[in-house]
């Protein structure tokens, strides 16, 4: 038994079985258990070590497995990574049901998980373009079922996504040999502006951004938070393995400096692009890659506290975005669409949705007692270490995306008639939405649950420590 078999290519075949089922509420369900089960192992069966079963029998999970020349390696420092991306799967299938999504969406999203968890396992580790590559077009039919036509959205992102892998493959191509020796030189500064513009392409970075709103307008908001959600997390570690590899680069300040500087204006621009919007779902893609913004200036922060807090962002983002998607999913099958004047005084009729959908994002601009409040306060402590002006440009898209959140308040309550609240929800939007408003709220008071935990995925990589 190796571990890339057991957390890769199994998920893999068995997303494929998923995509037989015969409805949503079956995928969705058989999918949770698949998900829990394989982050169970990952917590409980070390890589590389005895485990004994039965007396003196027992197994030892390998931690690598080749493919078709190449290596898949899962070590037992990724442990903590491998749990947390399948728990943070099991909370994204059990509320497709409650979105209303196709069958076929918890199969297609298992296979995407495998996918971008195999491209941070491959060896050598820049063939993680190419199975990134893989994943945004398996992402094509989450973001346009069986029966739907392509819009301009999910063509933009088809291709800014296929933009950004020749940039990274060929700047790996000019780094052959150069691991340990190579600052100063024109190499190092054509290596450093190629693999930033494959990023910037990759992570959806101004004025490579616009794929994102688009796809929350005219894709079901449930799947456009996903696959953006997904990619941008697995690509944003992608880069953090050639900070790792590259002696060079991690120990160059300027690496640092842009880091922190795209960071900012991620947050700025998303922040208050998002409070001028007229569509929920737009409002929500900008929102996701100003959280996006956070993890890149905590990365810029340099050093082991800013790694350690870009992964203990992780676990808001993933229970944050899952309420917000979910709570506007309910909103826009109530009134088929997402614009402001289709969802005027919908809160009415959907006063929990309507709680969902105000309270996430509040919640992503740091309000107190929500599960992102802790990570938000540790981002304005290091921005104000930094200087004043970081500290503003943070709280300035902060402040942008919490006038969203009340913009979309004022549109749900806006009434032109004497109409009684009452509630329409259906049992599993109460128990669901319910469920995940709780879970943000105890998480953001017990702190300690879960941010050291999620703090041990940086052990993946010892020297950025």
């Amino acid at each position: 038994m190796s571990a890339p078999l057991l957390w890769i290519l199994l998920p893999l075949a068995f997303g494929m079985l998923l995509l037989f089922a015969r409805s949503t509420r079956q995928s969705a369900a058989v999918g949770v258990v698949g998900a829990l089960l394989l982050a169970l192992a990952a917590l409980a069966l070390p890589i590389d070590a005895p485990i004994r079963l039965v007396g003196d029998f027992g197994i030892r999970i390998s931690p690598s497995f080749s493919v078709l020349g190449r290596r898949l390696v899962l070590t037992n420092a990724a442990r903590p990574l491998i749990a947390g991306v399948y728990l943070s799967a099991a909370v994204w299938f059990a509320g497709a049901y409650v979105a209303r999504l196709e069958p076929t969406f918890v199969g297609l999203a298992f296979d995407l998980v495998a996918l971008l968890l195999a491209a941070l396992a491959v060896r050598p580790f820049l063939y993680a373009a190419l199975i990134i590559e893989a994943a945004v077009l398996l992402s094509v039919p989450l973001l346009s079922p069986p029966g739907s036509s392509a819009g301009r959205g999910v063509l933009r992102f088809l291709t800014l996504q296929t933009l950004g892998m020749p940039f990274i493959l060929l700047t790996g191509w000019m780094l052959v040999g150069t691991e340990t020796s190579l600052p100063g030189t024109a190499l190092a500064l054509r290596s450093e502006v190629l693999l930033g513009i494959g990023f910037a392409l990759l992570l959806g970075v101004f004025p490579f951004h616009s794929w994102a709103p688009m796809l929350g307008e005219e894709v079901h908001p449930y799947a456009a938070a996903l696959v953006l959600l997904a990619l941008t997390t697995v690509v944003a570690i992608f880069g953090l393995f050639f900070l790792e590899r590259y002696a060079w680069l991690r120990e160059a300040e300027t690496v640092y400096r842009w880091l922190r500087l795209i960071g900012a204006l991620m947050i700025v621009l998303n922040g208050l692009l998002a409070a001028f919007q007229r569509h929920a779902g737009r409002a929500l893609g900008y929102g996701l890659l100003m959280d996006t913004g956070f993890g890149l200036f905590a990365l810029g922060a340099g050093g082991k506290a800013g790694l350690a807090l870009f992964f203990a962002l992780l676990p808001p983002r993933v229970l944050l975005f899952a309420l917000w998607a979910v709570a506007l999913s309910g909103l826009g099958r109530r009134r088929d669409g997402l614009s402001y004047p289709e969802l005027a005084g919908i809160g009415a009729e959907a006063p929990l949705l309507l709680a969902a959908a105000v309270l996430a994002p509040l919640a992503l601009a740091g309000m107190p007692l929500f599960v992102a409040a802790p990570t938000r306060l540790a981002i304005w402590k290091l921005s104000s270490n930094l200087g004043a002006y970081w500290l503003a440009a943070i709280l300035l898209g902060s402040a942008g995306l919490a006038a969203a959140a009340f913009r979309l308040l004022g549109v749900l309550v806006a009434t032109d008639a004497e109409k009684p609240w009452a509630s329409t929800e259906t049992a599993d939007e109460w128990i669901w939405v319910g469920g995940l408003l709780l879970a943000a709220i105890l998480l953001g008071v017990f702190v300690g649950f879960w941010v050291h935990g999620a703090a041990k995925a940086a052990l993946l990589f010892p020297h950025l420590r």
